[in-house]
């Protein structure tokens, strides 16, 4: 009998049947074959979205696109009419005060991210090596970053920067998730709002685990051919989170749609403006920010300062003006966890906020005028120090001066 399977869920010991295209446009020679190894997926990775597979001469599939019910239509995207609201009359759903100092959050900000980060091992290393997301393991990732960043954000956010993390790696879908809590947390979603907009951030991508390694790993640009596998992912992501019980539409809407632009540039469905649901222009500002501050295999990450500037540049072109300006505002003229130096010659790393004012954050100061180390952490409120003439002189690119940021704790 045959059944249609994605590409995404292919395994040795399957036998090809047909394919979604005809023979003669792809490299195989034969019309129906037993697939024997990781080459003979990655040939049809590459040549197909899905196969047929015929389970009678083969190994059988965890799942199958014929019992599957299609992706979301534009028609059936999850608008999110709380954003909506908040952005046309500037009105915030819930006004958020910090219920504890940076430095007395950062421990349980510390546990979170830990506890988090584990949660996201079982789900990439166990959920979906079966084919099966468990809700229980998501709930558990996304609870404790959400209950620390209402307390105070700027916690999570300074911590997120001091570890380690690339565009593969698990702290990755962590930071993504903070990310939408502090940019929730400051337009003024409710907490069920915040807990979905984290949830599907902290989802978006998982998909890209059915994509080969030698691509995701690969140390300089993609090919076109490259990018067009590369972009299944977001089929892949949509595919599983709609075969999890408890997952809603909006979380599936945000995988779908964060590679989606304002002007319609971007994919999989190319849509325009507000076609695109509130959340996922959210998660689109979010993850391209993302990946600029994140190294990947071919690419240095850019400074915060410098991603900001470059969204800016982009609004209404690639993300909406009123989302800019909100998320503008969110992280702050330096984001915290960047590096700057002082107008006295001191080097410094962001610690904290001052919601008002912007440009007299509180600063970890590291080096000294002449660049050296400081033996001891001071930290030094810019709004409240008494040298008045004392200010932020410039932003600073990552590892400016020899300073490491996952080395230089508190």
């Amino acid at each position: 009998m045959d059944r249609m399977v994605s590409t995404a869920y292919l395994k040795t010991g399957m036998y090809v049947s047909r394919l979604d295209r005809p023979w003669v446009e792809t490299p195989f020679l034969l019309q129906g074959f037993l697939i024997k190894d990781d080459d003979d997926i990655y040939m049809l990775v590459t040549h197909c979205n899905y196969v047929y597979i015929d389970t009678a001469l083969g190994v059988k599939a965890e799942f199958y696109l014929d019992t599957v019910s299609s992706f979301p239509s534009r028609e059936r995207l999850a608008k999110n009419t709380q954003i909506e609201t908040i952005l046309n009359t500037g009105k915030k759903n819930v006004v958020y005060e910090d219920k504890a100092t940076t430095l007395d959050e950062l421990p349980a900000a510390e546990s979170a991210f830990d506890e988090a980060s584990s949660c996201v091992a079982r789900i990439v290393e166990h959920d979906l090596r079966t084919g099966k997301l468990d809700i229980v393991n998501v709930k558990a990732a996304v609870s404790p970053i959400l209950d620390s960043m209402i307390r105070n954000s700027d916690a999570f956010m300074w911590l997120s920067k001091m570890r380690h993390h690339d565009a593969g790696s698990y702290e990755h879908s962590v930071q993504n998730c903070a990310l939408g809590i502090a940019y929730g947390r400051h337009i003024g979603l409710n907490r069920t709002a915040l807990k979905t907009l984290a949830t599907g951030l902290l989802l978006m991508d998982i998909g890209k685990i059915q994509l080969p390694k030698e691509i995701l790993t690969k140390n300089e640009p993609h090919t076109l051919e490259e990018t067009e596998i590369m972009r299944k992912h977001v089929a892949y992501t949509v595919e599983l989170l709609r075969k999890t019980k408890g997952i809603s539409d909006h979380v599936i809407n945000i995988a779908l749609t964060h590679h989606e632009r304002y002007d319609g540039s971007g994919y999989p469905n190319g849509l325009v403006g507000i076609q695109t649901p509130a959340y996922g222009r959210m998660a689109a500002i979010i993850d391209y920010y993302d990946t600029m501050i994140t190294n990947t295999p071919y690419s240095e990450a850019v400074s915060e300062h410098k991603a900001l500037q470059n969204i800016y540049n982009l609004r209404n072109k690639s993300f909406q003006k009123e989302l800019v300006e909100q998320f503008m505002q969110c992280m702050g003229v330096y984001p915290t966890g960047s590096l700057v130096e002082l107008s006295s010659g001191e080097v410094g790393a962001i610690l904290a906020q001052n919601t008002q004012q912007k440009l007299n954050p509180k600063v970890v100061l590291l080096l000294d005028i002449n660049k050296q180390p400081y033996k001891k952490r001071k930290i030094l409120d810019l709004m409240r120090q008494k040298k008045t003439q004392l200010h932020i002189s410039k932003s600073l690119e990552n590892n400016a001066y020899g300073v490491n940021l996952q080395q230089i704790g508190l």
